[in-house]
């Protein structure tokens, strides 16, 4: 009997196995460092990269093909051989790294070989390799998951690139399941760097170093890294037409949060809360961030099957949440100095920027010490110190919290149920989003939505209290969120984030530890009198 016993354990952990093999990815990279230049001078730092990209990735288990100071024909075949990789599996994840030397011409992108001897412009097509051709190869292959990193807008050396534009153009024609990584904005020239690795390279490999991120997650710490490094002078773009969730390396572990006792829930009428005309703003004069009273009501949260750049996280279901008062704007970088001493913000210069590059557990500390401040009771309780703090939430105390994801995305539709509370499209006349400004700007500089609130959409992330999870399809009243989890939950998208990512359901999600350059916060306090519940 033991013996049997003993058998069907073993075998039950090899089935184990063999499922966990079955639904792991399988991942592969092309790494390309092209540095020495037959035409071109050399580039210190781009073999280096290469290597260094080669080692992090293997490390996460990538099967690795690196190529080192190539001709065109031996990229050719490196991307040919990378593609049919790829088009082994619908379950594999591909990884193509570049750093070395590219121009733009016409809006096209070339990647330029070691060996190249371009006489103009003229001849990039016959001398160098399309970015969008190589996107295409990719493409072709039908894989899950696609990233393409550039380390690859220094100043070019050849003359005639003097009469064309700086750095690399926008990505035309994007394929699906990818994501596009410049080390710099569009039009702009990345720093070489002048120890082992590129500006952009060496805040990679860190993230590519640290275990359990998810993908933004990693690229958006090693934009925010940059950008600070550089004192906003070099800060990467970052294209998306993937909507899922990844994970480069193994998931994390959950961390345990306790759980709040819920209260009873109150019924609430859904009436809608009132139009407020805007009011035009000074970027000079501190602007006032008054509360916004919403009413209570019932939606419908998250986004229908056939909304364009929807992720399977944004469950459709009917929500009712109780009345509650929002700030109009984000927190700006006045009232963060005025009650924390300090401004972290990377895009200073007008105090009436929203603040940025706060953590989730620093808007936490905000509320409180505000709360403190105007003689309210603090709505958390912090215990632990650093990464191991545990923050709970007295859900019936008058003072400054985080918004509800539900409450957050009510106040945001503001009655609306389409993609965006302008209507079924965005535009940059609507918000400060998809790169175009390339920077935050002064809150309310765009009109407000229906019920007053001002840069819902686009500007910075705005974190929310939730633990992120995939909610169920049922009905629920002021629900919030997971009792535990690994990341919290951001909303409405930033000034470098494409319009798929500003839209009223979108959710993004980052450990609480994280200090984005383009995430900040707005608060919210209970209506006096109202008792919040929760499921």
């Amino acid at each position: 009997m033991k013996k049997s016993i003993l058998f069907v354990i073993i075998f039950l952990a090899a089935v184990s196995v063999v499922l966990a093999q079955n639904t792991e990815p399988r991942k592969y990279a092309l790494v390309i460092g092209n540095g020495a230049y037959t035409s071109f001078g050399s580039l210190q730092n781009a073999v280096n990269d290469a290597n260094d990209v080669t080692a992090a990735l293997q490390n996460l288990g990538f099967t690795v093909d690196r190529v080192l100071n190539a001709g065109r024909a031996q990229m050719f075949e490196a991307i040919t051989r990378f593609r049919e990789r790829l088009s082994g599996s619908r379950n594999t994840y591909g990884f193509f790294y570049y750093a070395g030397h590219a121009v733009q011409h016409n809006g096209v992108n070339f990647l330029i070989p070691a060996n190249a001897s371009i006489p103009n412009a003229n001849y990039l097509g016959e001398t160098s390799i399309s970015v969008q051709s190589m996107l295409a190869e990719i493409n072709d292959a039908g894989n899950a998951l696609n990233i393409v990193v550039l380390d690859a807008c220094r100043d070019f050396p050849a003359a005639w690139s003097r009469n064309i534009s700086r750095g690399l153009s926008v990505v035309a024609n994007q394929p699906a399941d990818s994501i596009i990584v410049f080390a710099t904005s569009a039009g702009s020239v990345a720093a070489d760097g002048t120890g082992r690795n590129g500006l952009f390279t060496t805040h990679l490999l860190t993230q590519l170093r640290t275990s359990g991120l998810e993908v933004y997650d990693l690229f958006r710490r090693t934009s925010s890294a940059v950008s600070r490094a550089s004192n906003g002078g070099q800060v990467p773009a970052i294209y998306s037409q993937f909507f899922e969730e990844a994970y480069l390396g193994a998931r994390p572990a959950a961390v345990v949060q306790p759980p709040v006792t819920p209260q009873p829930p109150v019924a609430v009428q859904p009436t809608p809360a009132p139009a407020v005309t805007p009011t035009p703003q000074s970027s000079t004069a501190a602007i006032t961030n008054e509360l916004v009273r919403i009413q209570g009501g019932s939606f419908i949260m998250g986004s229908p099957a056939n909304e364009e750049g929807r992720r399977n996280n944004e469950t459709q279901r009917q929500v009712t949440v109780s009345s509650f008062m929002m700030s109009r704007y984000e927190i700006t970088q006045r009232e963060y100095r005025e009650v924390i001493g300090t401004n972290p913000s990377n895009f200073t210069g007008d105090l009436n920027r929203p603040v940025e590059s706060v953590s989730w557990f620093d808007a936490v500390e905000y509320c409180n010490r505000r709360s403190q401040r105007e003689g309210l009771t603090p709505a958390y309780a912090i215990s632990g110190s650093g990464n191991n703090r545990t923050v709970t939430w007295s859900r019936n105390t008058n003072g400054y919290r985080l918004p509800t994801e539900a409450e957050w995305e009510y106040a945001c539709r503001a009655g609306t149920t389409t993609d965006y509370n302008t209507g079924a499209s965005i535009t940059a006349s609507h918000a400060n989003f998809d790169g175009i400004i390339n920077r935050t700007i002064t809150v309310g500089s765009y009109a407000p939505n229906a019920w007053g609130l001002y840069d819902m959409h686009g500007n910075v992330w705005e974190w929310c209290w939730d633990w992120y999870d995939i909610p169920e399809q049922r009905a629920q009243t002021d629900p919030r969120g997971a009792s535990s989890g690994s990341y919290r939950v951001l909303r409405g998208g930033s000034w470098s984030f494409s319009a798929a990512y500003v839209r009223s359901a979108y959710r993004s999600v980052s450990t609480p530890t994280i200090q984005y350059y383009d995430s900040g916060f707005r608060v919210v306090r209970n209506v006096p009198g109202v008792t919040t519940g929760g499921s």
